[in-house]
């Protein structure tokens, strides 16, 4: 009985034409219709790590360039975003771009054009107040939802976004964004503070520009210009770089080079 069975599953073998797996010594290996296989050598092991290790090296730099484009566009994003809230400051404030006490021409500070918050110690001696970008956000009409727009998703150096929150509490220090107003002091007219309505050559808003590490971008920098409109900079000549190659924080470029600056950020590139 047993060896009828056998015969007929031998049979039903032949007649499928099944592959036949013999094992050989090692348990590892195996033979398929006399087709013998391995596993990886070592030599093959560090073949394929080495193709790895090339092609991931390759690619890093286009994963790399894509973060900062997709960050550049979100950067635009944030700009077009203030934009629309000084837009909306100046419809209830004369038309007039945020006040800042650190564009006064008696003692003109444009390193701290940068400041959200004044500090306790400002020129008038005054407790910590709003000011600048930072009235977009301290102002009782919330022209910005959210501290957010005024960090720069590229920035690696000091000023993040989670002082945006703690600028809320107006503490005696002062607090900083990622982004550098160019104040509100009309100069060529009798200074008189600068209506919002300006032409699409005059850049109103940009990358900090108090230290070195407060650039947001390698090659250039978002621009918000005066009628609303944000187009992206290119430093070909590295001036910028080089302007703040030396600076820090206690030591910013002098008043000369900022006004330099911002005439170059108002011309198209």
């Amino acid at each position: 009985m047993i060896s009828t069975l056998s015969g007929k599953f031998r049979r039903r073998e032949k007649r499928l034409d099944l592959p036949k797996i013999q094992l050989l010594h090692s348990p590892h290996e195996f033979r398929v219709r006399g087709f013998r296989a391995n596993g990886f050598t070592i030599i093959e092991l560090l073949v394929t790590i080495s193709i790895v290790v090339i092609l991931t090296s390759i690619m890093m730099p286009g994963f790399r360039a894509a973060r900062e484009s997709a960050n550049r566009v979100q950067c635009s994003s944030n700009l077009r975003q203030i934009g629309l809230a000084m837009y909306s400051y100046a419809c209830q404030n004369g038309e007039h771009l945020p006040a800042t006490i650190f564009d006064d021409d008696g003692s003109a500070l444009p390193a701290e054009m940068m400041a959200l918050t004044t500090g306790s110690m400002t020129m008038s001696n005054q407790s910590c107040q709003w000011d600048g970008l930072g009235l977009l956000i301290g102002d009782a009409n919330m022209f910005l939802d959210s501290t957010h727009a005024l960090y720069c998703p590229c920035h690696h150096g000091a000023h993040q976004a989670s002082e945006g929150e703690l600028a809320k509490k107006l503490l005696p220090q002062r607090t900083y964004g990622n982004y550098h107003f160019v104040g509100d002091t009309n100069r060529a007219d009798h200074h008189q503070r600068l209506l919002f309505e300006q032409s699409s050559e005059d850049a109103i808003v940009v990358d900090g520009m108090r230290e070195a590490t407060d650039v947001n971008h390698v090659n250039g920098t978002n621009t918000l210009r005066g009628d609303a409109s944000v187009r992206f900079w290119y430093d070909r000549s590295m001036t910028l770089r080089n302007a703040l190659t030396v600076s820090t924080a206690d030591a910013p470029p002098p008043e000369d080079v900022y006004k330099d600056l911002w005439v170059l950020f108002g011309k198209s590139n």
